[in-house]
């Protein structure tokens, strides 16, 4: 007898009585469970399914029209509303993997690993993403014309997660797995998902996005008699899986120094994305957008004008400073090559990319406009800015960032009191090791 692939659909466990789901109305987490039993669910197969609703009124009873200006981050489309994604042990408790602000990593991930064909193709039946802001916005926000005549939009995701993303199938098992797993989802606040088109924001007073019919999907493989036998035969399981961490900071000077305590042993990677600070659960702004820095009243390019990554205080892995074309040319709008090229590195190894939308449209500076009216329109997708070093792409063992610290040194132009948020991303081999008695997870 071999082993063999079964199909799984599972229910939230704290599922409402109406099977409705939304921040606004007090329901903002998402929890699955799957048990421990002698199987490995293939971590490529799972699925998050279901349907997006935004509604205009308090009463979820009147859908938004073009002439309301509500508008949604059209690189992230139904990604925007996931907050948190937490993977635990469902055996033990122990977290496996935590991603906060996902989706902002989402948008960076999106952005480099994924084309203008993904885009606006299957994406846009799957995600809900488009690369025109008004598109997006009349398929989906509007959509009045969906196939339940309710304003439905049907969408079907993966959950980008660094143990979701691996080859290696997860082990379910109580002796020699994970002891199955429990998958929780934090929603993200309205106004942090819904913006308005201009700096009217009358109408989202009691705009809220709402979720229907959730499932999750995925595939489990039940392993051979013999491979089965050799699993609980043995007094210790490893299993090893990427996992992403993410960090939280501001900056409000021209000389900014960040610092970051990782306390992982295994780095392959980090990237971070901006937005001001100001923006995080405005209204009147997309806070999901992944901007340049720029400076408050006019929203004037801030450039960056030299670049450091730091371990423990010293130049690494580049030992030397980036210098930018805009520090001999501060009018230059255009991507700096070395900044491009090192943040998609970070993301993905740079050789492995095989299709991408950055490009020199969406990742530049410009001057954003009072309202920031500028930083909402611009074409393929909105702005995809961002930063990152990569530390191994090729072996996957990893740089040692248990006792040193994480820095990034910036040189830039801001000149105006306006706090620039730093959302930083952090790549790291992480490894589970199973015991009868249980779990423990090695960082």
């Amino acid at each position: 007898m071999t082993s063999y692939t079964t199909h799984q659909e599972i229910v939230p466990s704290n599922i409402t009585s109406n099977g409705k789901l939304s921040y606004y109305n007090g329901q903002p987490t998402i929890q699955f469970l799957l048990g421990e039993q002698d199987r490995f669910i293939k971590a490529g197969s799972i699925r998050l399914i279901g349907e997006l609703t935004i509604w205009k009124d308090a009463g979820s009873t009147v859908l938004p029209t073009e002439a309301d200006g509500i508008r949604m981050n059209e690189r992230l489309g139904v990604n925007a509303v996931i907050d948190q994604l937490t993977i635990f042990s469902q055996k033990s408790g122990q977290v496996m993997e935590h991603i906060n602000h996902h989706n902002r990593m989402m948008s960076s991930y999106l952005s480099v690993t994924q084309s203008f064909d993904d885009f606006a193709g299957h994406t846009y039946e799957t995600s809900l993403r488009f690369p025109n802001y008004k598109g997006q916005q009349l398929g989906v926000i509007t959509n009045s014309q969906a196939s339940h005549a309710q304003g439905k939009n049907e969408f079907c995701i993966p959950l980008v997660c660094g143990m979701f993303l691996g080859k290696d199938p997860i082990p379910l098992s109580g002796t020699w797995g994970v002891g199955g797993l429990r998958i929780e989802i934090q929603l993200s606040p309205d106004s942090n998902v819904l913006f308005s088109s201009s700096s009217d924001v009358t109408n989202l007073l009691n705009a809220h996005y709402e979720l229907s019919n959730v499932r999750l999907i995925c595939e489990t493989q039940v392993p051979a008699p013999d491979q089965l036998s050799m699993l609980m035969s043995n007094t210790t399981n490893t299993f090893v899986y990427n996992s992403i961490t993410s960090y939280y900071q501001t900056i409000n000077s021209a000389n900014a120094n960040l610092n970051f305590n990782l306390a992982l042993s295994k780095v392959l990677g980090a990237y971070m994305n901006v937005v001001p600070a100001a923006h995080i659960n405005n209204l009147a702004q997309d806070g999901l957008a992944t901007l340049p820095f720029t400076n408050k009243g006019t929203g004037a390019r801030a450039v960056v004008e030299q670049c450091v990554f730091t371990r423990g205080g010293e130049r690494y892995p580049l030992q030397y400073n980036l210098d930018t074309v805009q520090k001999s040319d501060l009018d230059n709008d255009t991507m700096d090559s070395q900044i491009a090229r090192g943040y998609m590195n970070a993301v993905m190894g740079f050789a492995k990319i095989a299709r991408t939308s950055v490009n020199s449209n969406n990742y530049k500076y410009f001057d954003a406009g009072s309202s920031y009216e500028y930083a909402k329109i611009i074409k393929d997708g909105g702005s995809a800015w961002g930063l990152g070093v990569a530390y191994d792409t090729i072996s996957d063992q990893g740089i040692s960032f248990e006792n040193v610290p994480f820095g990034v040194q910036l040189q830039l132009r801001l000149t105006t009191d306006h706090p620039q948020a730093i959302f930083l991303f952090v790549h790291s081999r992480q490894t589970v090791l199973s015991t009868p008695s249980g779990i423990q997870v090695l960082k």
